[in-house]
């Protein structure tokens, strides 16, 4: 408990810091929001349907084509926005993308085949981010702000992050080896998680995780052509996350160099996954305003950008959420009751 309060502290300092240092351009903040545009900001809400529509695509592709499970779009559309109403909402509940599926679709799929689902939602959403660091560095490098010293630093970063992830996505390529790698991985891992005196990784976590693994080799072994429209539907549901963001630049009146936009999404999205060490503080938006002051962006944009990207992406689509989680597990368990 000791451990998390300290680094829940160290969180608040550099946070406070990032503040202070800036503290004199929070007045250009404030002007900013007053010259936001409304109209080009409201093209926020297609890139946000467009994100879900893609996401629906991808499990409708797999569900179709690996298992030939046929769900009707438009109620899949419904269970991928509730799904995202709960994990949002309720991120304690305990109720997992997968569990919440192979619950509101029982009658269509297993709940085995709606974890394979997820799992290689994950998988691909890696594999499209490794795709977006690629592009957005190729942007970046071949920019004429190259020479300055922070532009270096964030290419040296993005150049070892690519490394590690192409070095991870040739190790699965062993079964054998990534097995035995990510069984070694769990002692070190399950070591930090009890000084945070948080639940460890069981054997058996790991064992559904290898399985879950195995799985997908053996569905793809046969075709492996089959995992191109999901892992294509995967990487335009990041594209439409970091048009959302570009977008909100535009509604600033400022037209932004996209490799930093990618950069910052991702650097950002990495950063959110620690954010155990600070109890869930503002990691993510305190990366993203960081990357993007570190690539030229003036601090009051990059807040200002982040905080509505933020407050649009969260909160923008949980009303609908709320709608259709009420309609597919309320509504259905009245009737069923009945």
């Amino acid at each position: 408990m000791k451990l998390r309060h300290f680094a829940f502290f160290v969180a608040l300092v550099l946070l406070g810091l990032l503040f202070l240092r800036n503290a004199g351009q929070l007045e250009q903040f404030i002007a900013l929001l007053k010259e936001l545009n409304i109209w080009v900001l409201l093209l926020v809400l297609p890139a946000r349907f467009g994100y879900y529509w893609a996401s629906t695509r991808f499990y409708d592709h797999f569900f179709g084509g690996i298992y030939k499970k046929r769900i009707p779009f438009w109620r899949l559309f419904e269970g991928v926005v509730s799904m995202n109403f709960v994990n949002t909402v309720v991120p304690t509940g305990g109720v997992s993308g997968a569990a919440y599926f192979a619950q509101i679709f029982r009658t269509k799929i297993s709940q085995k085949q709606s974890f394979i689902a997820q799992f290689f939602w994950y998988i691909a959403t890696f594999l499209s981010l490794v795709v977006i660091l690629a592009v957005s560095f190729l942007v970046l490098f071949f920019s004429q702000s190259i020479i300055q010293v922070s532009y270096r630093l964030v290419l040296i970063v993005v150049s070892l992050l690519l490394f590690i992830a192409l070095s991870m996505i040739a190790m699965t390529l062993n079964p054998r080896l990534f097995e035995r790698v990510l069984f070694y991985a769990t002692r070190p891992i399950n070591w930090v998680l009890k000084l945070l005196r948080k639940g460890r990784i069981g054997e058996r976590q790991t064992t559904q995780f290898v399985d879950g693994y195995r799985t997908l080799i053996e569905l793809f072994a046969q075709d492996p052509r089959r995992a191109l429209r999901p892992l294509g539907d995967a990487l335009m549901c990041i594209s439409f996350e970091i048009l959302s963001i570009f977008i909100v630049f535009l509604a600033f009146g400022q037209l932004v160099n996209p490799g930093m936009v990618g950069a910052a999404y991702i650097f950002a999205l990495l950063m959110s996954t620690l954010s155990f060490f600070t109890s869930g503080v503002g990691m993510y938006e305190a990366t993203m305003v960081a990357v993007m002051v570190a690539l030229g962006v003036p601090f009051g944009l990059a807040f200002s950008v982040t905080t509505i990207y933020r407050l649009l992406a969260l909160w923008m689509f949980i009303p609908v959420g709320l709608w259709f989680y009420k309609r597919q597990v309320l509504d259905e368990g009245d009737k069923t009751s009945v």
